[in-house]
């Protein structure tokens, strides 16, 4: 009997064990006798307790590892020592362009055919260093990534490695505007000092007693020093329109007296090249908006009309009506154009398409670039049309409301 007894305890221990190495970890054998099997059993029981236990905290790990690698922007492979991928996340899918299931178990080379980063991945798996590098790579479209290998250890052995993939294209293009701007403006700056101070050195140097010359340096040294404070207005200008959470005071603005008075400013320089203006706007046109900020992109636009411009030319001021209730109000000139080349590049800061005329003409070279920073602070945009040789219309869009 006992012998019957014990075979049923056994196949049942042997059946609980099975199902476990199948992954079922809720099973318990649930002998509680006092003799060895029943000891045994116990043991056992406490043993897969332990082991559920385990494999739960793993899993929770394996879930927040999941979570972490899914939310991150970087891209992430985990790489063996055998060089073959074991883990892709969605991040590294996007900027390599493959597929998490066809990617894991093969070879990186295969699956990403770049001989730079193989060589980087190779060398943390050989040498045991983090290795860091910066690649410019093509892919859909041409960045800049930064590439770091970190080995990974196994009792002091390299089993693999963690790559890291993290795309810096748009920090390093900040970094190139910025260095531009600063090269820029340092130009800007220097050009009429440099006037300013050689017309000086020449009237201190005696040309101060010669009437009619001295005349004619200061009528300089004031040109250079107007361009001066022009360039620098325009500066602090740029530099509150970027200030984060900048606010407007919004209120009724009438367009069509605001472009007259805009127009007015600009009377003298009309008159002499003999520009004829046309304001096509309806009396009774109104928008939403910062009244001064919205009078400084006529005046900016206008400038702009008026100095390009051929003699005897004209400049037409109208409006459109946008879905979303949206005005588009229209700057057309009969001046030189703009070639197709510089169209996309003129808004920027400090683009000049004809550098030597803009000088000449006194711009600063950030005027487009202010009326850009205006009109999208207020939720519109710019545009740009211009056939060389025949003129431009400048474009941008204001919500009525």
């Amino acid at each position: 009997m006992f012998f019957w007894r014990d075979r049923q305890q056994i196949r049942k221990i042997k059946a609980v064990l099975e199902k476990i190495e199948k992954g079922d970890t809720s099973q318990r054998i649930n002998i509680y006798s006092r003799d060895r099997l029943g000891r045994l059993a116990q043991a056992i029981d406490r043993a897969i307790s332990a082991l559920g236990l385990r494999i739960s905290g793993l899993e929770k790990e394996a879930i927040q590892a999941r979570a972490i690698l899914s939310g991150m922007s970087e891209g992430v492979l985990a790489i063996g020592d055998d060089e073959r991928i074991l883990l892709v996340n969605p991040a590294a899918e996007e900027i390599f362009g493959i597929k998490k299931q066809e990617a894991e178990g093969r070879l990186f080379l295969e699956v990403v055919r770049n001989n730079d980063i193989s060589e980087i991945i190779n060398t943390a798996l050989k040498e045991g260093r983090t290795i860091s590098r910066e690649l410019i790579l093509v892919l859909p479209v041409q960045k800049t990534f930064k590439i770091n290998a970190s080995p990974i250890l196994e009792n002091e052995r390299v089993s693999g490695c963690v790559l890291v993939v993290h795309d810096i294209t748009q920090m390093r293009r900040l970094e190139k505007v910025r260095s531009d701007f600063v090269a820029n403006v340092s130009h800007e700056l220097k050009t009429p000092l440099t006037s300013i101070k050689g017309f000086v050195e020449t009237l201190l140097s005696g040309a101060l007693e010669e009437k009619e010359n001295s005349r004619e340096f200061l009528k300089i040294i004031q040109e250079q020093a107007d361009r001066l404070d022009a360039l620098s207005n325009d500066l602090l200008n740029l530099a509150s329109l970027e200030e984060p959470g900048i606010a407007f005071k919004k209120e009724k603005v009438n367009l069509k007296a605001l472009t007259d008075k805009a127009l007015a400013v600009f009377d003298a320089e009309l008159k002499k090249k003999e520009i004829k203006t046309a304001n096509e706007l309806a009396e009774d046109l109104s928008v939403s908006a910062d009244k001064n900020k919205i009078e400084q992109v006529f005046t900016n636009l206008i400038d702009n009309a008026v100095k390009f411009n051929r003699q005897n030319g004209s400049i037409t001021i109208r409006s459109a009506e946008c879905p979303g209730n949206k005005i588009k109000i229209t700057v057309k000139d009969s001046g030189i154009g703009i070639p197709d080349r510089d169209l996309l590049r003129v808004f920027e800061r400090f683009y000049r398409v004809d550098k030597a005329r803009s000088r000449g003409l006194g711009g600063t070279g950030l005027g487009l670039s202010i009326v850009k920073h205006i009109v999208e602070l207020h939720g519109g945009a710019v545009s740009l049309e211009s056939t060389e040789g025949q003129g431009s219309e400048f474009s941008f869009t204001l919500s009525k409301k």
